[in-house]
């Protein structure tokens, strides 16, 4: 096997050489002193091995002889990889048992204070619907007195009739697709409140989907829905409890967005902001909302301290966090030592096992994620957990969309750069 590291322009608080004996304890030689291990996020970077092509891979941590979490690797693959250590309590008594896999006997711990997000309040930036439950359920439950949400698009593009969420509700496309923006901002309008956002701290905007790339261009040019020409931003607005500067003049106008995006951050004046990761997830409606937000901090005048960036989506890469259901999530697999955003801050929010059940509840209620698998993609399915070599009740059926597997994990998982050097995204625009 070709060795293939993964990188990082990580720059940690802690950086400590350790090593794992040959019972996968992990020593660390010498400890460091009055250490509040909970109070950091912790990466192991070690070399690894997978065994062979077939069969996933995984390393289990255990602390005091109980069992934590298991993070699941790739098969078929050697070099660098970053274990997320983030939830232990001590680092006392590790032990990391590998499995379809050898792990190198020297590594690095690498540890991240953890920001003081209860400091002030919190924004997040949804591109649509679903992306701040994905990306962020559990941290938005664990900071839900603090909490707003931004959703800029209700993601109602309604390509074909055949794949609305009740058959044959709607008999044409421009039908549809009112229906599904309205649906879905309803979803968005709704599901933050299971975690304890109230109903005033959820604001959609309504922005069309899949032309936010556009209004970022051209953002004086307005763009027309490409299924219904009825339809303005201000028809998903239903549910909101605040006033938005287009309300009265509404139009789907990057200019528009931006005076939107720019009143909510004036008036909220958020200490930290969570919006997509514009270098990781290639989505361009994501990589379009960083920028909006780039923008919008400039023309508001109000810089937050620190900015929690996401992916839910990644360059040719399905199935990732791997493993089942409640596993562990390292960081995303990249080959990246350099951003233009400076050195990044790694963050992970750890999740109980019943905040991963509350998030599965939240992702159940939003209709785009109650897919409904076709016989190819069952038997693919199959396919692959069959080759897994891990037991069937290994894997939890929450829903059948991939999500109910890759996002229910141990770990939701962010880059962290400050707010001034986010903003310099502006500089590009």
């Amino acid at each position: 096997m070709k060795p293939h590291d993964h990188r990082y322009p990580f720059q940690a608080d802690i950086e400590i050489p350790t090593a794992l004996d040959s019972e996968g304890r992990l020593l660390v030689e010498p400890m460091p002193q009055a250490l509040d291990a909970e109070s950091y996020s912790w990466l192991l970077c070690v070399d690894y091995r997978a065994n062979g092509r077939w069969g996933q891979p995984s390393v289990t941590v255990s602390e005091r002889n109980t069992e934590r979490f298991t993070q699941y690797l790739e098969a078929g693959q050697q070099g660098k990889r970053w274990l997320n250590l983030t939830g232990i309590q001590s680092l006392d008594d590790l032990r990391l048992d590998s499995k379809r896999c050898r792990l190198g006997h020297q590594a690095v711990l690498q540890g991240f204070r953890a920001p003081s997000l209860d400091e002030g309040p919190l924004l997040i930036v949804a591109p649509h619907p679903d992306d701040a439950e994905l990306a962020a359920f559990g941290l938005y439950r664990h900071y839900s007195s603090q909490t707003w949400i931004v959703t800029l698009s209700a993601g109602e593009r309604q390509k074909r009739l055949d794949r609305q969420y009740l058959p044959n509700l709607d008999n044409d496309l421009a039908s549809a697709t009112h229906r599904k923006g309205w649906i879905r901002a309803w979803n968005s309008a709704t599901t933050p409140m299971l975690a304890g956002i109230p109903p005033e701290r959820l604001v959609m905007l309504g922005y069309f989907n899949d032309t936010l790339t556009k209004l970022m261009e051209t953002p004086q040019h307005p763009i027309d829905s490409a299924d219904n020409a009825d339809i303005t931003p201000a028809t998903f607005r239903s549910w909101n409890q605040r006033p938005l500067p287009s309300d009265n003049h509404p139009g789907n106008q990057g200019d528009k967005l931006i005076d939107d995006l720019a009143t909510l951050i004036s008036d909220i004046r958020p200490t930290t902001l969570v919006v997509t990761h514009p270098e990781v997830d290639p989505h361009a409606d994501h990589i379009a909302a960083a920028n909006a937000c780039a923008l919008a901090m400039q023309k508001a005048k109000h810089c937050p301290r620190q900015v929690l960036l996401y992916a839910n989506h990644l360059r040719k890469q399905r199935g990732f966090p791997y493993g089942p259901a409640h596993a562990a999530a390292g960081p995303w697999p990249l080959n990246q030592a350099e951003s233009r955003l400076g050195p990044w801050h790694f963050f992970s929010e750890f999740l109980p096992r019943d905040a991963q059940r509350d998030k599965a509840v939240a992702m159940d209620s939003m209709h785009d994620l109650r897919a409904n698998l076709r016989l190819e993609k069952r038997l693919k399915r199959a396919l692959h957990r069959r080759l897994s070599g891990l037991p069937s009740n290994a894997y939890q059926d929450y829903g059948h969309h991939d999500y109910f597997q890759t996002h229910i994990k141990a770990h939701e998982t962010f880059a962290m750069v400050s707010g001034e050097a986010f903003q310099t995204l502006a500089d590009s625009c």
